[in-house]
């Protein structure tokens, strides 16, 4: 006991020493290494002063000369970002380490892969090794102070000679990503120089991850993002022990968040790396308050739950958040005339802040000293940081049950397995596919299934993405309101994506062979059909829209059955795509298959059913207010698959909307406000009249252009704006009090009318996604001939994965409805049909609607005919 005191006692001396000196480097030290100068001397000035920040071409080029004058720094360019800049990582340690870091690398995998390695082995390369410290900011770029503080710990790693710094570089490996999203950082920091000396808003108004904004940080399961994956990539590579995510919070917030985390925690997550995670976010707190940095808060706000935003946690490295508060217009003082924040001390709150004015500066302070703790504290124990990194490893890979994941060949959506696939094989999850068919479980799977055995480094990670969750049921306190999840509670791929994983818990025998890469199921383009028949294209993948963009841009005419039929003895279900047996459609349709692994077959003779000719070259408008993160990540949809969009600007409605447009899309958020009073002119730069308001007589347009033949598409709150604009006969049913109904991004029960063009391809099951949204009845279905496509069971369990209260409230109630208005077509949705792209099973109904609408509708002759 008493060596543990003394021990703890040296440990704090420690971080007192290294705080104290964290923002006053002597001149000898600052100049230790030649030709680096101080970030003030480069920039031109002091560093986190009021209302300047560095940009990021600057910025990379101070990266730049860091490494070029200092022996202890590497730079790296990683990769390009969305928008082309470069992506760049700083590797931070002592001369020897940098020169032996390939054998450090190395003894990392091996420690984060145990399999065959004895224990005695793994001690001795845990005695040799040095842990990592991967620490990246700016991935929210208007929380600009963490960025701006790498300048400053850049400079000082690379230069200070103290016995602490070298303490430091001996005993650790410094990973540092000076900006995880530096599209943001170059919009936001560049924008907010360049209005400076006007009367314009200083803050970038549109998103700062071109499609994702603030939700860049949600996409560490899903990977949709080229940052995502390179983040990804310096993690699998090198194996860090600890993960700093540096943020901001809001202005009235704890001056400095830091873990232990709020309940829950996802069981996946091993208990070693939970206990990690506390164990260094109390070192953190234990720094700050031995600085004198007051105001420092865990235990709130944030849990540690989702996979979205912490990849790391699966993968063996400890997660820590610190979210410093902010200030105000980014950059300036913020001010109150009354000590800011909470003022009530508590176990998790030791010392409130007890000052009036927070700024800029304070918030690098603050990141800094959090960041100095945390590496000191890995320093400080770098065996025990390896060795229990090792022992994370090791109860992965031998753990018993549940044994594995079968997913079967031959699914109804290969996109959606093929999708499944490449996000376990991008988290470094060991995939094995069949060779013969096996039986697991009591049940026969053929040859070409899938097998994710759990017992791998990184089962956890498969598990929680394949699995049901069960979110606790927790609230604030006993019989009160729930406790917020920070994010979301469900995460199950074969829901969202619209396949089957089977769990298996028993031990099987199969003949496999590990995958090393992922690509689509070999498929065969069936022989020309015969005079009369056609190419037909089943509903049922949601890749088949990149079909219908490639047809389209080529010009090739493409038409839908309303009804099954069959064919050869094979029923085709309703909304199956017929293609006329052109050469330029089969050499379309035999790329296209090959890339996705979706079949394509061949009809002896087109049926007589009714039908849908799409309109050629479907034009679409989304609807993209400045800002508005679902907008963004419809867009990035859209961009994958090629669609004819355009983002509606308010010059659009010079004249018709129908002039531009055949159908328009209302994203979650976009509200009548938003389309009528935009941008205010007098607060916005003139590059930024596409999003100024459109007026009353804009709002008057777009029903017009409903009501002369237009499509529209509402899902999420948009469903409330389309309601207002054409009146439509619906009424919101459930309770707005948290206690009595809530759903925070849950999969819910649905059933579905397949028949319905809006639905199909659909299965009549398929969940709903739901984060606090809305359901309807219809008031009316006479008015606009309403039709209900989706709605909840009329009673039963409406949870299928997640966290729901009340669900009774949701019983036969509507979801997704269709209505002729006027000449047009409008389809709503009360979920987020489109939720971060999650739900792409779901997102099919999307793309069903804004094609059909505008489509040419057949009878059973012209469909037959081919419109001919």
């Amino acid at each position: 006991m008493r060596a543990s005191l003394r021990k703890l006692a040296t440990s704090i001396v420690a971080v007192i020493t290294l705080v104290t000196t964290a923002g006053a480097v002597s001149s000898a030290r600052a100049s230790a290494a030649a030709g680096i100068p101080r970030p003030d001397d480069y920039f031109g000035f002091h560093i986190g002063s009021d209302g300047h920040l560095a940009t990021w071409d600057k910025m990379l080029s101070y990266f730049q000369l860091v490494a070029k004058g200092s022996d202890r720094v590497n730079y790296e360019k990683a990769g390009d970002t969305t928008l082309g800049y470069p992506y760049v990582m700083l590797t931070i340690s002592s001369k020897q380490n940098l020169d032996n870091l390939n054998r450090l690398t190395a003894i990392n995998a091996r420690l984060a892969d145990p399999r065959g390695l004895s224990q005695a082995e793994a001690q001795r390369l845990a005695a040799q090794g040095k842990p990592f410290y991967y620490v990246q900011a700016g991935i929210h770029a208007t929380e600009v102070g963490n960025s701006q503080a790498m300048i400053e710990i850049a400079h000082r790693l690379a230069t200070d000679s103290s016995p602490t710094i070298k303490h430091i570089l001996d005993n650790a490996v410094i990973l540092m990503v000076p900006s995880q999203n530096p599209d943001g950082l170059h919009l936001v920091n560049d924008y907010f120089n360049a209005t400076a000396g006007t009367n314009f808003n200083r803050t970038y108004p549109d998103l700062y991850q071109k499609y994702t904004g603030h939700d860049d940080n949600r996409d560490w399961f899903m990977f949709t993002q080229v940052e995502s994956r390179l983040m990804v990539s310096i993690q699998n590579k090198y194996h860090p022990q600890v993960f700093q995510d540096a943020h901001q919070a809001g202005t009235g917030a704890p001056r400095m968040f830091t873990p232990p985390y709020l309940s829950p925690s996802d069981p996946n997550i091993d208990p070693i790396t939970v206990q990690q995670t506390n164990a260094m976010g109390m070192a953190m707190q234990r720094g700050m308050t031995a600085a004198g940095l007051k105001g420092g808060q865990w235990g709130t706000t944030y849990d540690y739950w989702t996979p979205s935003r912490q990849y790391q946690v699966y993968h063996g490295a400890v997660r820590m958040l610190t979210e410093a508060a902010s200030v105000s217009n980014l950059a300036y003082p913020y001010t109150r005339p009354t000590p800011i924040g909470d003022q009530q001390p508590d176990t998790n709150f030791i010392e409130p802040y007890d000052k009036t004015t927070w700024t800029l500066r304070q918030i690098l302070d603050y990141t800094s000293n959090t960041f100095y703790t945390g590496i000191e504290t890995l320093a400080n124990d770098p065996y025990n940081w390896l060795y229990n990194f090792y022992q994370v490893g090791q109860r992965a890979v031998t753990k018993t049950s549940p044994y594995a994941y079968v997913i079967p060949a031959n699914q109804r959506d290969p996109q959606a397995v093929r999708d499944t696939l490449d996000i376990l094989h991008t988290g470094a999850v060991e995939i094995r596919q069949a060779r013969t068919a096996f039986t697991a479980g009591g049940k026969n799977y053929p040859a070409g299934s899938y097998v994710i055995y759990l017992a791998q480094p990184y089962g956890g990670f498969a598990k929680t993405l394949l699995e049901v969750q069960k979110y606790p049921q927790l609230a604030e306190y006993p019989g009160g309101p729930p406790q917020e999840p920070y994010d979301v509670t469900a995460q199950t791929l074969p829901m969202l994506l619209g396949f089957s994983a089977d769990l298996v818990k028993d031990p099987f025998q199969a003949d496999t062979t590990l995958l090393q890469q992922i690509k689509p199921v070999p498929v065969t383009m069936p022989a020309p059909p015969a005079a009369g028949g056609a190419y037909a294209l089943g509903p049922e993948s949601y890749g088949v829209f990149q079909f219908v963009s490639d047809l389209q841009k080529q010009g090739v005419p493409t038409f839908r059955a309303a009804q099954k039929f069959t064919d050869g003895g094979r029923e085709f279900p309703a909304g199956t795509f017929v293609i006329p047996p052109t050469d330029q459609a089969r050499q379309i349709l035999q790329a296209r298959s090959a890339s996705t692994g979706i079949p394509v077959s061949a009809i002896s003779k087109v049926p007589g059913v009714d039908g849908v000719q799409l309109k050629a070259g479907t034009r679409i408008g989304l609807y993209k207010p400045p800002n508005n993160i679902p907008s963004g990540w419809l867009m990035w949809m859209f961009d994958q698959y090629h669609v004819n969009y355009q983002v509606i600007k308010t010059q659009d409605y010079e004249g018709d909307l129908s002039d531009k447009y055949d159908a328009i899309v209302l994203p979650d958020g976009v509200s009548k406000s938003k389309i009528v009073n935009g941008l205010n002119a007098a607060s916005y730069p003139a590059e930024w009249n596409w999003a100024y308001g459109v007026g009353e007589a804009g709002w008057t347009k777009l029903r017009d252009f409903v009501n002369n033949g237009g499509t529209l598409v509402a899902y999420g709150s948009s469903t409330t704006t389309a309601q207002s604009l054409l009146e439509l006969p619906l009424e919101p049913v459930l309770p707005t009090e948290s206690s009595t109904f809530y759903s925070p991004g849950s999969l819910l029960s649905q059933q579905i009318d397949a028949d319905n063009p809006v639905a199909w391809g659909m299965t009549a099951d398929n969940p709903v996604w739901f984060e606090g949204n809305q359901a309807y009845r219809v008031t009316d279905p006479a008015k606009y001939d309403a039709k209900v496509v989706g709605k909840y069971p009329d009673s039963g369990e409406q949870l299928q994965s997640g966290w729901l209260i009340g669900g009774k409230y949701l019983n036969g109630a509507a979801n997704s409805v269709a209505f002729k208005v006027g000449k047009g077509y409008v389809v709503t949705f009360g979920s987020e049909a489109g939720y971060r792209t999650w739900n792409r099973a779901e997102q099919k109904m999307v793309f069903n609607s804004l094609y059909y609408g505008p489509s040419q509708k057949l009878d059973a002759d012209q469909f037959a005919r081919l419109g001919g």
